[in-house]
């Protein structure tokens, strides 16, 4: 399952679990530029933590991709 897919799995089964939590901040400090007290990820379990790493991972390589938008909107956030 490529890192969206298993983005949106993880907040779609578990919207309130702290680590969704976690993952949901990451993204949308990415989205908007914002601080993200990195330190956060090392709460993660190694799935969820393998995740956020993909997460950064993707979002680097993908700066001009429609997977940026898609992840803006799965955690509500404007778009740029």
């Amino acid at each position: 399952m490529n890192t969206l897919k298993s983005l949106e799995q993880r907040l779609i089964d578990a919207p309130r679990d702290p680590e969704s939590q976690i993952l949901e901040r990451l993204v949308k400090a990415l989205c908007l530029k914002e601080d993200f007290k990195l330190a956060e990820i090392y709460e993660l379990g190694y799935e969820d933590f393998e995740l956020a790493l993909d997460i950064m991972k993707n979002w680097r390589l993908d700066r001009y991709t429609k997977t940026k938008e898609r992840l803006r909107a799965m955690v509500g956030t404007p778009a740029k």
